[in-house]
């Protein structure tokens, strides 16, 4: 469901808002600024144990325990650096007393760091080698459908096939869907059948690469269909408007030989006929 424009726009807005109160963990050279008060405790708060803290000055009592550093200013007026480990960080502060307890720190909750983000993939040299080579094969191997006499119907879904590219083992189809009705059309995966001619008059290899319309197929006389094994199948859409068209591409797992008769069956009885 498509959100108005404006509301993605106000929950952008409040994201970043919430992004920016947020406090990010120190950098290892970053120096944070604790107010401490006399006879008073401030709490350093990790979210790992602490293995070590060390302060320049002795004018401040420094304790740890588990994965906390507990300070207390000894000295008024006293102001010294601390540095505190944990297991995988370390932690730099200045510290310094305030007069006004207001405005000491008495908890600082250090948060864990940000985890480091994945490492790229290798990029697979062999693998983009092979896409290369089908993709080149493809382009160059694409037989182009002829269609002499297939048009367009008006007020109907008409299917025009533009090419057609074979492997050892596959064909793969590519074909465009036009919606020249008035109603929405729901675009499927097609049933594919391999036409068997009985006894035609007409010699099949003089059609090759070319897409049948009805009259024609009549012509060939007699058929039987065998059912082919669609394997998969590529889309731009899947509804069509009045007037839309897309664009699919279908693959059928079965070695055709040439020539063979080849039927796509789509929804509402939507067909498309080519010779290989």
């Amino acid at each position: 469901m498509k959100r108005p424009v404006s509301l993605i726009l106000i929950y952008s807005l409040c994201a970043i808002a919430a992004l920016s109160q947020q406090s990010s963990p120190p950098s290892p050279d970053a120096v944070v600024h604790v107010a401490t008060a006399l006879n008073h405790l401030t709490v350093l708060d990790f979210h790992e144990p602490v293995t070590m803290a060390a302060a320049g000055s002795s004018d401040f009592q420094i304790e740890r325990e588990s994965n906390k550093v507990f300070v207390k200013p000894i000295k008024s007026g006293a102001a010294t650096d601390l540095f505190v480990w944990t297991a995988s960080r370390r932690f730099a502060y200045e510290l310094e007393i305030t007069q006004e307890v207001k405005n000491m720190n008495f908890a600082i909750d250090n948060a864990p760091p940000a985890p480091a983000p994945p490492p790229k993939p290798a990029v697979d040299t062999e693998t983009n080698q092979s896409a290369d080579v089908v993709l080149t094969r493809a382009l160059l191997g694409g037989e182009e459908i002829k269609h002499t006499r297939v048009r367009a119907a008006k007020n109907q879904v008409s299917v025009r096939v533009e090419h057609v590219f074979r492997t050892p083992s596959a064909v793969y189809i590519h074909y465009t869907i036009e919606n020249n009705s008035n109603l929405s059309y729901r675009v499927n995966t097609p049933g594919a059948y391999e036409l068997k001619i009985d006894d035609s008059p007409i010699w099949l290899a003089s059609l090759a690469h070319t897409q049948l319309d009805r009259t024609m197929l009549e012509e060939l006389g007699g058929t039987q269909e065998l059912a082919l094994p669609v394997a998969r199948a590529e889309a731009e859409a899947d509804d069509l408007h009045p007037g839309e068209t897309t664009q699919r591409v279908v693959s059928i797992r079965q070695d055709l030989k040439s020539p063979a008769v080849v039927q796509l069956v789509f929804r509402d009885g939507v067909k498309a006929t080519i010779v290989l």
